[in-house]
């Protein structure tokens, strides 16, 4: 089975070296595609330096992934964020799953930060996974291209393409959730306070549940991180 990594980046300039360097050190994967929404930084610096190039043409993640699945060659895919760090175990742990079988799955989730907050938001998301089976990108989702075709691929919605790809998978397996870990950046929790942007997208979350539109969810989204 041929493993593809896909990486949405926008303006991940200061991510990227740390990523690319943990990401040097992966085994079992046949193609790492960055796919650039816009960047506007020296994000392809970077990714020069290091030997890469990105796909570009897509905006907003949903495209984006979707955009690298278009190009990848893998018989299954791993969707990683530019501010997560997976260890070469952990990413060996995915090959493993997949290899094996799994049709689909997500690591454990770790912040690198020492808010408090941060740890409980961690150990809410992974059992939110056991218990309902949801995970989100910040996880690390991967999958084998039958279950993501089957599930209708990745949505490009401008918000929560992650969730409803996930819950669009539950229905045709539920998630392995491996126990080796990812390291992602808590910025975005930082950025805005972590218990208010935790409250948020549970709030935004709950909209689309009951159904309103994505595109005004995710205006509501920006309109609050402005603030």
């Amino acid at each position: 089975m041929k493993i593809s990594v896909i990486v949405p980046i926008l303006n991940e300039e200061k991510a990227l070296p740390a990523f690319l360097r943990y990401a040097s050190q992966w085994g079992g994967i046949d193609e790492i595609l960055f796919v650039d929404g816009g960047s506007t930084d020296a994000t392809h610096d970077v990714l020069l330096r290091y030997g890469h190039t990105a796909l570009t043409g897509a905006y907003g993640r949903g495209a984006q992934c979707r955009l690298g699945v278009e190009w990848a060659r893998g018989d299954a895919f791993v969707f990683v964020h530019a501010d997560s760090l997976i260890p070469a175990d952990s990413m060996a742990a995915i090959c493993d799953a997949l290899q094996s079988g799994a049709p689909w799955g997500c690591l454990t989730l770790r912040f690198r930060s020492y808010d408090f907050g941060m740890k409980v938001g961690a150990f809410a998301s992974n059992a939110r996974v056991r218990l309902t089976g949801i995970p989100f990108g910040d996880q690390v989702m991967f999958m084998t291209r039958q279950a993501y075709e089957s599930a209708g691929g990745m949505p490009d919605f401008p918000l929560m393409e992650d969730y409803e790809l996930s819950r669009r998978l539950r229905s045709i397996a539920w998630p392995k959730q491996l126990r080796q870990k990812v390291y992602t950046s808590a910025r975005r929790f930082e950025e805005g306070g972590s218990l208010r942007t935790m409250v948020k997208m549970r709030h935004l979350r709950h909209l689309y549940r009951k159904g309103h539109d994505i595109e005004e969810i995710a205006d509501l989204y920006r309109s609050s991180s402005r603030r």
